[in-house]
């Protein structure tokens, strides 16, 4: 098989607020950081083209003067960045990101009781609790995903919100009662804003507003989901029946690469004997491509196409792969990939050069076992998943169940750069899949599933029961 790209994916977009007032007033500001961003994904975004174009330039314009000014009042770096990610959202892409660098980290533990000091609170009296609990529309009380917190989201409006999380109840070690935990605007059917984790470091969010339903937030007193418990383990295998194998996948990152062969390894002989495999994909948000390369033997029916992609060469594009090859764990031949497309980068500085040729994958037979393949997705398959669902639902063993996926995959290989003075970095991605140019774009998309499973379903259940039948 050739080559394939590696793409590394983050699966959520943290900014971290650790700094007083006065320390970030005296050392940073924030339309010196919004300037530092905005030239950056100028000119090394692969995607600023198809994004900002004859239609779309205008508004790309004024949205980008109004975040300006308003980077002038702005004094907190929590802010700062919120309002730097809001800007990042007319790109609709989740392979622009903004996370913490090496040295936020370091500090995070010196200054969590900063954190915790400094987090708002506000006091709810029973009578308020109780008349939420009767309350239609956003407002009321909900339950987070694992049901650890129990939070009351109030109308409570500032310049940077519209409605405020407040804690009503946490386990031990999370969060306080009466802490603001969440922020959130409205927008048409999401509220978006920041939610702080249990180390008081804010998140940027979007949340779905779907029936009785804030993304994973649940109102309380409604329908909960199937209670199937979900493995905390990066890779994990199970015998259902004699005709059926579960094989659970969390990451394609490359630092999961080794367990993942290990895993198809230690099945070989259950893979080569029996008729069903059920792989399930749920929350894998990407990684890097050669990871998934122990699965493919297992699912393959026919020559497969796979469409190419190209990097855009920029001097900061051309540091960024350079420094993915110093990874450690890396394989050699992935090490010489990188320097072949730096190689071209040097060559094409400015353009658009291709790195990922078009080609038709064949190997030299096919699997006679597993004969049926369920690949469980879920919205949360992103980026190199994406890639691997592409060429497996070229597969006739292959059926793929859940819901649609996150659709983050045509323009991806994220690379990133620290930020001028807070200590985030930024990343963009540097590739552009030829898949746009021919009508296959799935960015905001996604992939859809053959067989649709709601949330109330046990999915490991349905699926042993659609393919054993």
């Amino acid at each position: 098989m050739l080559h394939q790209p590696i793409k590394f994916a983050l699966t959520s977009v943290l900014v971290l607020c650790f700094m007083s007032f006065n320390s970030f007033a005296q050392t940073c500001n924030c339309s010196q950081e919004f300037n530092y961003v905005k030239d950056k994904i100028e000119k090394n975004y692969a995607g600023f083209k198809d994004k900002v174009n004859s239609k779309t330039e205008a508004i790309y314009r004024k949205r980008t003067q109004v975040a300006l000014e308003q980077s002038a009042s702005i004094k907190t770096p929590a802010h700062c960045i919120y309002l730097i990610n809001d800007w990042l959202t007319f790109f609709r892409d989740g392979h622009i990101q903004i996370g913490r660098n090496r040295i936020s980290k370091d500090l995070e533990k010196v200054k969590l009781q900063g954190r915790i000091q400094a987090i708002e609170s506000i006091g709810l009296s029973n009578d308020q609790l109780t008349n939420l609990k009767n309350t239609k529309g956003i407002t009321g009380i909900y339950w987070n995903e694992d049901s650890s917190a129990r939070i009351a989201v109030i109308r409570n409006k500032t310049l940077f919100r519209d409605y405020a999380g407040v804690v009503i109840s946490a386990k031990a070690g999370m969060w306080l009662p009466g802490q603001v935990v969440l922020e959130l605007k409205s927008g048409k059917d999401t509220l978006k804003g920041i939610m702080y984790d249990k180390y008081y470091i804010p998140t940027s969010v979007s949340l779905l507003i779907k029936g009785n339903a804030l993304g994973s937030f649940k109102r309380e007193g409604s329908k909960q989901s199937s209670g199937e418990i979900f493995s905390e383990a990066t890779v994990a295998s199970k015998v259902l029946s004699t005709k059926t194998l579960y094989i659970k996948i969390s990451t394609f990152n490359q630092n999961n690469a080794r367990n993942i062969d290990s895993l198809f390894k230690a099945n070989q002989s259950n893979l080569s004997k029996m008729p069903n495999l059920i792989l399930d994909l749920r929350n894998n948000g990407g990684g890097a491509d050669f990871a998934y390369s122990p699965i493919t033997p297992y699912i393959y029916t026919k020559t497969v196409r796979n469409i190419g992609a190209d990097v855009l060469a920029t001097d900061d594009n051309i540091a960024g792969w350079a420094a993915i090859a110093t990874t450690n764990g890396l394989p050699p031949d992935q090490k010489v990939f990188i320097s072949h497309v730096i190689e071209k980068m040097e060559q094409g500085k400015g353009k658009l050069v291709s790195f990922s040729d078009d080609s038709n994958i064949s190997l030299d037979s096919v699997a006679t076992y597993p004969q049926k393949v369920i690949i469980l997705i879920n919205k949360h398959c992103a980026s190199t998943t994406e890639e691997f669902l592409l060429l497996a639902k070229q597969s006739s063993k292959v059926t793929l169940m859940g819901e649609h996926t996150a659709g983050v995959l045509d323009y991806s290989n994220m690379r990133g750069a620290d930020f001028s003075c807070m200590p985030y970095m930024l990343y963009w991605a540097t590739s552009r899949s030829r898949r746009i140019d021919e009508g296959l774009a799935i960015d905001n998309i996604g992939i859809t599933p053959d067989k649709v499973l709601s949330p109330e379903q046990n999915w490991i259940n349905e699926a042993k029961y659609y393919i054993e039948k």
